[in-house]
């Protein structure tokens, strides 16, 4: 009897590492690799081209703040911006398409021109252009050729940046969170100033969608919810 017990004693014991094995392993295998170094992780968000991420967008100055609700949907280099105003205003869509960007501001003729963020600047009443281009890269966590005093962190991901845009006005962004879409780390939270302006993008909800639904249809943003918090004030 007692070699019975002993006999069962081992053969539990057996099944016990036997399961906590399996546990282990299967952590491990749907656990995601995570991109950590500068060049590897680079060279993966360049390769992110297809992509759809909604949040909100808040652009302030001392005396006066706009903030709204956003979609932002990507294919190649081409971009449509859904900007929800609030207070039931209407919704704002500025979009780039082979290199010609346009504004579509409710039921008001469209307006296109060479620069996104010219065209933003005039549809919100803005005094300075805000980077729209750039910030498609920025959404990325890339920099872009035209960024200067580049700097990463440990994990060799985008920590911040300066920029010069086409008004000779200086944007020094950074960015405050990761989260990880595809297995690699994208941006969650990005704050810029610029002139007398404080631009905060929070980004949530990645996907990537079917291309010929980004091509076929806008999507709209959800309603605003009123004014974002910006660090520090």
């Amino acid at each position: 009897m007692l070699h019975r017990f002993n006999f069962l004693g081992k053969l539990m014991k057996l099944a016990c590492v036997l399961v906590a094995g399996a546990l282990v392993a299967s952590c491990q295998t749907n656990t995601p690799k995570i991109t950590t170094d500068t060049a590897t992780q680079q060279q993966a968000l360049s390769s992110l081209n297809v992509f759809s991420v909604s949040g909100g967008l808040g652009v302030w100055t001392d005396k006066e703040s706009i903030s709204t609700r956003i979609t932002w949907q990507q294919i190649m280099d081409d971009f449509n911006l859904a900007i929800k105003l609030p207070a039931g205003l209407n919704t704002v869509n500025v979009s780039r398409t082979a290199g010609l960007a346009t504004v579509r501001n409710g039921s008001a003729e469209p307006v296109s021109g060479s620069s996104a963020g010219v065209l933003m600047q005039q549809a919100l009443g803005l005094g300075i252009a805000v980077p729209i281009d750039q910030m498609a890269l920025w959404i990325k966590g890339v920099p872009g050729s035209s960024a200067e005093a580049i700097k990463f962190d440990s994990e060799g991901r985008l920590a911040s940046m300066e920029y010069m845009d086409e008004q000779r006005t200086r944007w020094r962004a950074k960015i405050l969170q990761y989260t990880v879409h595809e297995n690699v780390y994208v941006p969650a939270t990005i704050l810029a100033t610029g002139g007398p302006y404080t631009v905060r993008l929070t980004l949530k909800n990645w996907s990537k969608p079917d291309p010929s639904e980004l091509q076929s249809k806008v999507v709209q943003p959800s309603a605003s919810k009123g004014r974002l918090k910006v660090p520090g004030r």
